[in-house]
Protein backbone atom coordinates (compact mmCIF):
# COMPACT_ATOMS: atom_id res chain seq x y z
CA UNK A 1 0.00 0.00 0.00
CA UNK A 2 3.04 2.64 0.61
CA UNK A 3 3.77 2.90 -2.91
CA UNK A 4 0.55 3.76 -3.81
CA UNK A 5 -0.40 6.01 -1.41
CA UNK A 6 3.35 8.02 -1.25
CA UNK A 7 2.39 8.11 -5.42
CA UNK A 8 -0.76 8.60 -5.48
CA UNK A 9 -1.94 10.40 -2.26
CA UNK A 10 -5.65 11.29 -3.98
CA UNK A 11 -6.70 7.42 -3.59
CA UNK A 12 -8.79 5.99 -1.40
CA UNK A 13 -7.44 2.83 -0.42
CA UNK A 14 -9.44 0.24 1.95
CA UNK A 15 -8.14 -3.33 2.60
CA UNK A 16 -9.84 -6.11 3.26
CA UNK A 17 -8.68 -8.44 5.80
CA UNK A 18 -9.65 -10.92 8.22
CA UNK A 19 -10.38 -10.42 11.95
CA UNK A 20 -7.34 -11.85 13.41
CA UNK A 21 -5.05 -9.08 10.66
CA UNK A 22 -6.81 -6.01 11.56
CA UNK A 23 -4.30 -4.96 14.62
CA UNK A 24 -1.55 -5.32 12.31
CA UNK A 25 -2.65 -2.60 10.39
CA UNK A 26 -3.75 0.04 13.02
CA UNK A 27 -2.12 3.67 12.83
CA UNK A 28 -0.91 2.73 9.51
CA UNK A 29 -0.89 5.90 7.37
CA UNK A 30 -1.25 4.40 4.05
CA UNK A 31 -4.67 2.63 4.53
CA UNK A 32 -7.65 4.83 4.35
CA UNK A 33 -9.75 1.76 5.54
CA UNK A 34 -9.95 -1.54 6.90
CA UNK A 35 -12.74 -3.59 6.11
CA UNK A 36 -13.88 -7.13 7.38
CA UNK A 37 -13.36 -9.88 4.89
CA UNK A 38 -13.11 -13.09 6.68
CA UNK A 39 -13.50 -15.09 3.36
CA UNK A 40 -13.76 -19.05 3.94
CA UNK A 41 -11.13 -19.79 1.37
CA UNK A 42 -7.33 -19.91 1.40
CA UNK A 43 -7.53 -18.83 4.67
CA UNK A 44 -6.60 -21.05 7.59
CA UNK A 45 -8.39 -19.46 10.13
CA UNK A 46 -11.52 -19.94 8.50
CA UNK A 47 -11.77 -22.25 5.76
CA UNK A 48 -11.77 -25.83 7.61
CA UNK A 49 -12.09 -28.03 3.90
CA UNK A 50 -8.80 -28.72 1.42
CA UNK A 51 -8.74 -25.66 -0.63
CA UNK A 52 -9.99 -27.22 -4.02
CA UNK A 53 -12.88 -29.43 -2.54
CA UNK A 54 -16.68 -28.94 -3.19
CA UNK A 55 -16.90 -27.96 0.42
CA UNK A 56 -14.80 -24.99 0.33
CA UNK A 57 -16.66 -24.05 -3.36
CA UNK A 58 -19.73 -24.11 -1.88
CA UNK A 59 -19.12 -22.13 1.41
CA UNK A 60 -17.36 -19.34 -0.67
CA UNK A 61 -19.73 -19.15 -3.08
CA UNK A 62 -22.27 -19.04 -0.28
CA UNK A 63 -19.92 -15.88 1.23
CA UNK A 64 -19.64 -14.03 -1.78
CA UNK A 65 -23.50 -14.24 -2.18
CA UNK A 66 -25.06 -14.19 1.26
CA UNK A 67 -22.77 -12.83 3.64
CA UNK A 68 -22.71 -9.64 5.35
CA UNK A 69 -19.60 -8.65 4.47
CA UNK A 70 -19.95 -9.06 1.15
CA UNK A 71 -22.99 -6.97 0.87
CA UNK A 72 -20.83 -4.08 2.50
CA UNK A 73 -18.01 -4.69 0.04
CA UNK A 74 -20.90 -3.86 -2.42
CA UNK A 75 -22.26 -1.17 -1.01
CA UNK A 76 -18.83 0.78 -0.76
CA UNK A 77 -18.91 0.80 -4.71
CA UNK A 78 -15.34 0.64 -5.57
CA UNK A 79 -13.72 1.24 -8.70
CA UNK A 80 -10.57 -0.80 -8.54
CA UNK A 81 -10.38 -4.18 -6.88
CA UNK A 82 -7.13 -6.69 -6.41
CA UNK A 83 -6.94 -10.09 -5.75
CA UNK A 84 -3.57 -10.44 -4.48
CA UNK A 85 -3.95 -14.25 -3.98
CA UNK A 86 -5.32 -14.84 -7.49
CA UNK A 87 -8.70 -17.14 -6.60
CA UNK A 88 -11.98 -17.92 -7.97
CA UNK A 89 -13.59 -16.49 -4.93
CA UNK A 90 -11.46 -13.45 -4.82
CA UNK A 91 -12.69 -12.62 -7.93
CA UNK A 92 -16.53 -13.68 -7.90
CA UNK A 93 -16.06 -11.53 -4.26
CA UNK A 94 -15.01 -8.84 -6.68
CA UNK A 95 -17.52 -8.85 -9.81
CA UNK A 96 -20.45 -9.44 -6.76
CA UNK A 97 -19.21 -5.84 -6.21
CA UNK A 98 -19.77 -4.78 -8.91
CA UNK A 99 -15.99 -3.51 -9.32
CA UNK A 100 -15.15 -2.42 -12.95
CA UNK A 101 -11.40 -2.57 -12.33
CA UNK A 102 -10.14 -6.36 -11.73
CA UNK A 103 -6.99 -7.10 -11.50
CA UNK A 104 -5.70 -10.59 -9.78
CA UNK A 105 -2.96 -13.60 -10.29
CA UNK A 106 -3.00 -16.26 -13.18
CA UNK A 107 -1.72 -19.43 -12.63
CA UNK A 108 -2.60 -19.79 -8.88
CA UNK A 109 -5.77 -20.92 -7.89
CA UNK A 110 -8.13 -19.88 -11.08
CA UNK A 111 -9.24 -16.32 -10.73
CA UNK A 112 -7.71 -14.71 -13.69
CA UNK A 113 -10.51 -15.10 -16.11
CA UNK A 114 -12.84 -12.90 -14.23
CA UNK A 115 -10.07 -10.25 -14.28
CA UNK A 116 -9.34 -7.28 -16.63
CA UNK A 117 -5.54 -6.99 -15.78
CA UNK A 118 -3.19 -9.74 -14.07
CA UNK A 119 0.12 -10.77 -13.05
CA UNK A 120 1.80 -14.14 -13.85
CA UNK A 121 2.26 -16.64 -10.57
CA UNK A 122 5.83 -17.73 -10.65
CA UNK A 123 6.68 -20.25 -7.72
CA UNK A 124 10.41 -19.11 -7.66
CA UNK A 125 9.49 -15.22 -7.19
CA UNK A 126 8.99 -13.74 -3.66
CA UNK A 127 5.23 -13.33 -2.88
CA UNK A 128 5.94 -9.43 -1.68
CA UNK A 129 7.68 -8.63 -4.50
CA UNK A 130 5.16 -9.90 -7.22
CA UNK A 131 2.40 -7.87 -5.39
CA UNK A 132 3.93 -4.85 -5.59
CA UNK A 133 3.76 -4.94 -9.78
CA UNK A 134 -0.46 -4.62 -9.39
CA UNK A 135 1.22 -1.22 -8.66
CA UNK A 136 1.73 -0.81 -12.72
CA UNK A 137 -1.89 -1.48 -13.37
CA UNK A 138 -2.19 2.38 -11.87
CA UNK A 139 0.40 3.81 -14.03
CA UNK A 140 2.71 3.86 -10.41
CA UNK A 141 6.65 2.37 -10.45
CA UNK A 142 7.14 1.13 -7.38
CA UNK A 143 10.43 2.10 -5.05
CA UNK A 144 9.88 0.44 -2.05
CA UNK A 145 11.34 -2.13 -0.07
CA UNK A 146 9.56 -5.66 -0.46
CA UNK A 147 8.49 -6.14 3.40
CA UNK A 148 5.63 -6.04 5.28
CA UNK A 149 5.20 -2.15 7.14
CA UNK A 150 3.79 -2.32 10.70
CA UNK A 151 4.00 1.18 12.59
CA UNK A 152 3.95 0.61 16.52
CA UNK A 153 3.47 3.64 18.90
CA UNK A 154 5.78 4.73 21.43
CA UNK A 155 4.36 2.96 24.32
CA UNK A 156 4.51 -0.12 22.62
CA UNK A 157 7.99 -0.23 21.35
CA UNK A 158 8.73 0.43 25.05
CA UNK A 159 6.72 -2.06 26.28
CA UNK A 160 8.10 -4.99 23.74
CA UNK A 161 11.63 -3.75 24.91
CA UNK A 162 10.47 -3.84 28.80
CA UNK A 163 10.10 -7.48 28.24
CA UNK A 164 13.28 -8.63 27.51
CA UNK A 165 15.76 -8.74 31.16
CA UNK A 166 19.07 -8.38 29.58
CA UNK A 167 20.91 -5.37 28.87
CA UNK A 168 24.24 -7.40 28.39
CA UNK A 169 24.88 -6.75 24.63
CA UNK A 170 26.27 -9.92 24.64
CA UNK A 171 23.71 -11.70 26.27
CA UNK A 172 21.61 -12.53 22.64
CA UNK A 173 17.88 -12.32 22.92
CA UNK A 174 16.03 -15.51 20.97
CA UNK A 175 12.47 -15.68 20.03
CA UNK A 176 11.09 -19.22 19.20
CA UNK A 177 7.62 -19.23 17.75
CA UNK A 178 6.55 -23.02 17.94
CA UNK A 179 3.00 -22.32 16.66
CA UNK A 180 1.32 -22.63 13.08
CA UNK A 181 -1.71 -23.44 10.89
CA UNK A 182 -1.63 -26.33 9.94
CA UNK A 183 0.58 -29.43 11.78
CA UNK A 184 1.80 -30.84 8.54
CA UNK A 185 3.57 -28.00 7.89
CA UNK A 186 4.87 -27.68 11.55
CA UNK A 187 8.72 -28.63 12.41
CA UNK A 188 7.51 -30.63 15.73
CA UNK A 189 7.02 -30.05 19.09
CA UNK A 190 9.41 -32.65 20.76
CA UNK A 191 11.88 -30.72 18.24
CA UNK A 192 11.44 -27.20 19.89
CA UNK A 193 11.38 -28.45 23.02
CA UNK A 194 15.02 -30.16 22.53
CA UNK A 195 15.97 -27.43 20.86
CA UNK A 196 14.94 -24.99 23.52
CA UNK A 197 16.35 -27.23 26.40
CA UNK A 198 19.90 -27.67 24.25
CA UNK A 199 19.95 -23.69 24.05
CA UNK A 200 19.16 -22.83 27.67
CA UNK A 201 22.21 -25.63 28.47
CA UNK A 202 25.10 -24.36 26.18
CA UNK A 203 23.87 -21.07 25.77
CA UNK A 204 23.29 -17.93 28.02
CA UNK A 205 20.86 -16.40 25.69
CA UNK A 206 17.71 -15.25 26.58
CA UNK A 207 14.81 -16.82 25.11
CA UNK A 208 11.13 -15.74 25.00
CA UNK A 209 8.46 -18.11 23.55
CA UNK A 210 5.53 -16.27 22.05
CA UNK A 211 2.31 -17.73 20.35
CA UNK A 212 -1.43 -18.07 20.92
CA UNK A 213 -2.45 -19.41 24.36
CA UNK A 214 -2.89 -22.60 22.53
CA UNK A 215 0.94 -22.83 21.55
CA UNK A 216 1.82 -22.41 25.26
CA UNK A 217 1.70 -26.50 26.13
CA UNK A 218 3.96 -27.16 22.15
CA UNK A 219 7.12 -27.44 24.40
CA UNK A 220 7.76 -28.48 27.87
CA UNK A 221 10.30 -26.17 29.22
CA UNK A 222 12.99 -26.91 31.64
CA UNK A 223 13.09 -24.86 35.01
CA UNK A 224 15.25 -21.79 33.79
CA UNK A 225 15.24 -18.15 34.58
CA UNK A 226 16.76 -18.08 30.51
CA UNK A 227 13.18 -19.11 28.98
CA UNK A 228 10.49 -17.19 29.10
CA UNK A 229 6.84 -18.62 28.30
CA UNK A 230 4.32 -15.39 26.61
CA UNK A 231 1.88 -18.01 24.66
CA UNK A 232 -1.53 -16.09 25.33
CA UNK A 233 -0.24 -13.49 27.32
CA UNK A 234 0.40 -10.77 24.50
CA UNK A 235 -1.05 -9.39 22.18
CA UNK A 236 -0.37 -9.54 18.16
CA UNK A 237 1.25 -6.25 18.00
CA UNK A 238 3.31 -6.60 21.77
CA UNK A 239 4.48 -9.80 20.08
CA UNK A 240 5.75 -7.81 17.39
CA UNK A 241 7.20 -4.93 19.32
CA UNK A 242 9.04 -8.19 21.33
CA UNK A 243 10.41 -9.36 18.41
CA UNK A 244 11.43 -6.01 16.65
CA UNK A 245 14.02 -6.21 19.90
CA UNK A 246 15.35 -9.69 19.60
CA UNK A 247 18.39 -10.40 18.00
CA UNK A 248 17.27 -13.81 16.13
CA UNK A 249 13.50 -15.43 15.50
CA UNK A 250 13.57 -18.97 14.92
CA UNK A 251 9.67 -20.47 13.86
CA UNK A 252 7.63 -22.02 11.35
CA UNK A 253 6.53 -20.99 7.89
CA UNK A 254 3.96 -18.73 10.09
CA UNK A 255 3.05 -14.85 10.99
CA UNK A 256 6.47 -14.70 13.27
CA UNK A 257 8.53 -15.45 9.95
CA UNK A 258 6.93 -11.85 8.65
CA UNK A 259 6.71 -10.06 11.55
CA UNK A 260 10.86 -10.79 11.41
CA UNK A 261 11.16 -9.82 8.36
CA UNK A 262 9.38 -6.46 8.87
CA UNK A 263 11.65 -5.63 11.55
CA UNK A 264 14.59 -7.07 9.32
CA UNK A 265 15.53 -9.32 12.38
CA UNK A 266 17.75 -11.87 11.42
CA UNK A 267 14.94 -15.42 11.59
CA UNK A 268 15.24 -19.63 10.92
CA UNK A 269 12.30 -20.93 9.55
CA UNK A 270 11.91 -24.37 10.04
CA UNK A 271 9.90 -26.51 7.59
CA UNK A 272 7.96 -29.48 8.30
CA UNK A 273 7.68 -32.45 6.03
CA UNK A 274 4.70 -31.21 4.00
CA UNK A 275 7.41 -28.94 2.13
CA UNK A 276 10.07 -30.92 -0.48
CA UNK A 277 12.30 -27.41 -1.33
CA UNK A 278 13.78 -25.63 1.74
CA UNK A 279 15.31 -23.01 -1.30
CA UNK A 280 11.90 -22.65 -3.06
CA UNK A 281 9.91 -21.35 0.42
CA UNK A 282 13.27 -19.16 0.79
CA UNK A 283 12.55 -17.30 -2.74
CA UNK A 284 8.45 -17.18 -2.05
CA UNK A 285 8.20 -16.01 1.61
CA UNK A 286 11.50 -15.29 2.57
CA UNK A 287 13.90 -12.22 3.80
CA UNK A 288 17.85 -11.20 2.67
CA UNK A 289 18.34 -11.78 6.57
CA UNK A 290 16.39 -15.03 6.86
CA UNK A 291 17.18 -19.13 6.18
CA UNK A 292 14.59 -21.68 5.56
CA UNK A 293 16.09 -25.15 6.64
CA UNK A 294 13.90 -28.33 5.55
CA UNK A 295 13.88 -30.98 2.82
CA UNK A 296 15.45 -30.29 -0.56
CA UNK A 297 14.28 -33.57 -2.49
CA UNK A 298 15.44 -31.96 -5.61
CA UNK A 299 18.95 -32.97 -4.50
CA UNK A 300 18.45 -36.11 -2.19
CA UNK A 301 17.53 -34.45 1.45
CA UNK A 302 14.60 -36.08 2.23
CA UNK A 303 14.62 -35.45 5.85
CA UNK A 304 13.54 -32.34 8.09
CA UNK A 305 16.09 -30.54 9.69
CA UNK A 306 17.65 -31.98 12.88
CA UNK A 307 18.25 -30.30 16.00
CA UNK A 308 21.68 -30.22 16.26
CA UNK A 309 22.01 -28.27 12.74
CA UNK A 310 19.61 -25.87 14.01
CA UNK A 311 21.93 -24.99 17.18
CA UNK A 312 25.43 -24.98 14.50
CA UNK A 313 22.87 -22.51 12.62
CA UNK A 314 22.39 -20.28 15.33
CA UNK A 315 25.84 -20.37 16.56
CA UNK A 316 26.55 -19.01 13.38
CA UNK A 317 24.21 -16.55 12.69
CA UNK A 318 24.47 -15.44 16.15
CA UNK A 319 28.97 -14.88 16.08
CA UNK A 320 27.63 -12.89 12.38
CA UNK A 321 25.60 -10.35 14.26
CA UNK A 322 28.35 -10.12 16.51
CA UNK A 323 30.80 -9.16 13.80
CA UNK A 324 28.57 -6.65 12.33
Amino acid sequence: MFSLKSNRPELEISIGVGNWAKPLLQNNPDIDDVICCNAPWHNKQNCFYPANSPKTFLTGLFYVLFSRESHAISKRRFSHGIDVLGSRQGSWLLRKAKIRNRYGVKGYAGGDKWCQKFITYKNDRNVISANLKFADFLGINPTTEARPRIYLTKQELVEGKNVWTNTDGKIRRIVIAPGGGFEEKCWGNNNYTELVSKLSQVTAHEIIIVGSKEDSSRISLPSSKKIKNLCGKTSLRKTASVIKNADLVINNSSVAMHLAGTFSIPSITLLGGFYDNASLHHKQWGYPESLVLGKETNVGINKITEVDEVLSEVEAMMKRKIMN
